[in-house]
């Protein structure tokens, strides 16, 4: 079972290469309605972060400025979202460019969080669980979806994956061993739902937040398939 697991994984990380000789990251936030927040992308080299180079950023296509990145390869540039919804960020360093997203809440909002390889990925194979796409875009109407990376798969090979599959343009965000909850509840944030992995789930119990799962965990609802997600979260 393990050889089988790692195979998985080997087949999955050449599906999605790594990163180019350069490259602009940027990551996906997701922020308080009308509070400054900085927007942060890394320019990369082969092995480590640029530093001292001209990047640009860009929300929903208008330009913000030029900023400098620093030793480690990060740049930074104050934005304020006026309005709810996703914005479309985009960094520009000389001929590399990188995108992201910034979706910006109520505070108090109810967010559902999905854990991609715990609960989207089909066991052993890289093709996506049976209703997942119609039954996300569904709670996504009701409360924001936030994907998790949570394991062996970088962000970006995960964003590669979800556009692939046909799944919404959500922001992506790592897991960092459950401290994304506590930055969510920091910023004014509530937690609707974990859907996800054993340690997913486990790193959200002190939230009370309802949680799914395809495995038996302490805790957490098992499911069987995601229209059973659907039928009990929608009427939540």
């Amino acid at each position: 079972m393990k050889n089988l697991v790692t195979g998985i994984l080997i087949f999955l990380l050449f599906l999605f290469p790594a990163y180019a000789i350069s490259d602009v990251i940027v990551q996906d936030m997701v922020v308080p309605q009308g509070k400054e927040v900085m927007l942060k992308a890394e320019v990369k080299g082969r092995f480590l972060g640029k530093g001292g180079e001209v990047v640009e950023f860009f929300v929903d296509g208008r330009s913000l400025g030029q900023s400098l990145s620093g030793g480690d390869g990060f740049a930074f540039k104050q934005f304020v979202p006026l309005k709810r919804g996703l914005y479309q960020i985009k960094v520009r360093s000389s001929k590399d460019e990188g995108k992201g997203l910034l979706l910006s809440l109520r505070k108090g909002s109810k967010i559902v969080f999905v854990d991609v390889e715990g609960s989207l990925l089909e066991r052993f194979s890289e093709k996506p669980r049976k209703g997942c796409r119609k039954i996300i875009g569904k709670i996504n109407k009701k409360n924001p979806v936030v994907f998790l990376q949570t394991g062996a798969l970088s962000t970006k090979a995960i964003k590669i994956w979800l556009k692939k599959n046909n799944f919404l343009n959500l922001p992506v965000v790592p897991w960092e061993q459950g401290m994304v909850f506590n930055e969510i509840t920091e910023k004014g944030f509530k937690i609707k739902a974990v859907i996800g992995g054993p340690y997913v789930i486990e790193s959200a119990r002190e939230f009370k937040a309802l949680a799914f799962s395809f495995m038996d965990i302490e805790g957490s609802v098992e499911v069987k398939d995601w229209e059973e997600i659907g039928r009990r979260l929608l009427r939540k």
